[in-house]
């Protein structure tokens, strides 16, 4: 398997024509920024009714807006944020609405029983937004004149049930001033479009998973990596690296791309597949509004990552080999999310429940293996002395650290019941992260020696993993495995029993 990185020069500067007939979508988001002296984004959902969504729109509406994000094990109150609710009949009559009285992020939406909706509109300040939000990593932005960064979930809210629709076609249509060029990871483009954006979401999950970045100080590299698998033609992977520093000294955006392409290349070769069309890694490093405010924590998404770098930390011409070595690692490890969790997952991933953060027991995959996985992708490609000593390195400095500094009480608790208390407290409580991740990474390398030591070396973990992301890839990346396959899995790929190491340590 071989890559080559080139410029890109062969796409449009917009994905999608201004013309969208009604029956190609069921809903149009559309977020406006008017102008760079406002910190106010407005959003206007305008809803097709179209026979083939079995998704009446008429009589009363539950509007939810999401307060639990995908693969970030945290609860965020996202509808504290939304102001100037409102909406619209078909007819154009406005529509009452009503908050709920418990604490749910819930509006009922009073259609009369013969009423249809059409539109439903609201503002949110991203500055009070950024200020409420304390985990800057969940957090939208906005720097007045600079730059916006919206993470999807955090400002766009959806009607009861249309989260569960694996099939509700979604258009995305983003207004700037007319001299800030925008980026949307769900349609990227090599030359950036100023003014206006457009993007297509096959859900909801999809488009929640998005991001938005606009303004004249983003940075941004358009790249391409050529996946060349024996078996198959060519594939170029559209490679986009968007950044946003207030740091310019400590990270050094080239540099940040260069890393994140090998990263990319590395995946790609242990996973022998691309399962996306383009991909974005999006990194901000911001300076930190207090001491309340946690930074540093980075969160994955189904084409994309946003890497948080904690203030001053990032990488320059200057860095040590170790700072270097950790920071490509970072990146390694979320890129790879894009296959573990993002499309092979254990239940409660997907179809997501938005409005409250689901309790999962098997984040020591999602994390731990993931992270053992990206630990050896970036190995895997080393000379030997130095793939052994870069294995050795995450797994003492990593791993095994994590492991020995977890109070003795979590480590008596089962890893699966640690999971279940990390589903909502992952980063807030990071002990319950730490553990989770290096019990899952110290689980996955025993069944990565114990597989090898049976077969002489010619299995790995690594043919279990792939055989499970075809198995997925046979269900088109939205059936969720079981504990009872997860075993006879590795049986059928490897032909070693491992379930006396997952009994073990579960």
């Amino acid at each position: 398997m071989s890559f080559l990185v080139v410029s890109i020069v062969i796409f449009a500067t917009s994905s999608f024509s201004t013309s969208i007939d009604s029956t190609t979508v069921y809903a149009v988001y559309t977020v406006s920024y008017n102008t760079t002296r406002s910190t106010i984004v407005h959003i206007d959902i305008q809803f097709m009714p179209h026979k083939k969504t079995e998704f009446n729109l008429t009589g009363r509406q539950t509007f939810i807006m999401p307060r639990s994000v995908p693969s970030g094990y945290n609860l965020e109150f996202y509808d504290f944020y939304v102001d100037n609710l409102t909406a619209v009949s078909l007819n154009g009559g406005f529509i009452p609405i009503k908050k709920e009285s418990i604490s749910g992020p819930r509006w009922s939406v009073e259609c009369l029983p013969n009423e249809t909706l059409s539109t439903i509109s609201y503002s949110i300040d991203l500055t009070k937004h950024e200020q409420g939000i304390l985990s800057a990593g969940d957090a939208s932005k906005i720097r007045l004149d600079r730059y916006i960064g919206i993470l999807g979930y955090s400002v766009f809210g959806y009607l009861e049930q249309m989260d569960q629709k694996e099939h509700f076609p979604i258009m995305l249509n983003v207004r700037s001033p007319s001299n800030w060029p925008i980026h949307l990871t769900l349609s990227p483009t090599s030359q950036l479009p100023y003014g206006q954006a457009y993007g297509l979401a096959k859900n909801y999950y999809h488009l929640a998973d998005s991001q938005i970045y606009m303004g004249p100080n983003m940075s941004f590299h358009s790249l391409s990596i050529l996946y060349d698998k024996e078996e198959h033609a060519h594939k170029i992977l559209p490679f986009y690296v968007v950044a946003y520093t207030e740091d310019s000294y400590n990270l050094n955006v080239s540099m940040v791309a260069d890393l994140s392409v090998s990263a990319m290349q590395n995946i790609l070769i242990y996973y022998e597949s691309m399962p996306f069309l383009f991909y974005t890694v999006a990194i901000e490093m911001i300076m930190p509004l207090d001491e309340q405010h946690s930074y540093g924590f980075s969160i994955e998404h189904l084409n994309s990552c946003t890497i948080n770098v904690q203030y001053g930390s990032g990488v320059n011409r200057n860095s040590t080999q170790e700072i270097i070595k950790i920071f490509q690692y970072n990146l390694a490890h979320h890129i790879q999310h894009a296959w573990i969790p993002k499309r092979l997952f254990s239940k409660f991933y997907y179809p997501f429940t938005f409005e409250l953060t689901p309790v999962i027991d098997t984040i020591w995959f999602n994390e731990g293996f993931g992270q053992y996985i990206a630990m050896d992708a970036m190995a895997s490609v080393l000379p030997l002395n130095e793939s052994y000593e870069y294995r050795q390195y995450f797994i003492r400095n990593r791993f095994e650290h994590y492991f020995n500094a977890t109070p003795l009480f979590i480590k008596h608790m089962s890893l699966e019941y640690v999971s279940m208390i990390a589903s909502s407290l992952y980063s807030t409580d990071f002990r319950t992260g730490t553990n989770v991740f290096s019990r899952g990474a110290l689980l996955a390398k025993e069944i990565d020696e114990f597989i090898q030591s049976k077969t002489q070396k010619r299995k790995s973990l690594r043919d279990g993993i792939i055989y499970l992301m075809q198995w997925s890839e046979v269900h088109q990346y939205i059936t969720p495995f079981s504990m009872k396959q997860f075993p006879l899995f590795f049986l059928n790929a490897t032909n070693v029993d491992v379930t006396p190491i997952l009994n073990k340590w579960l």
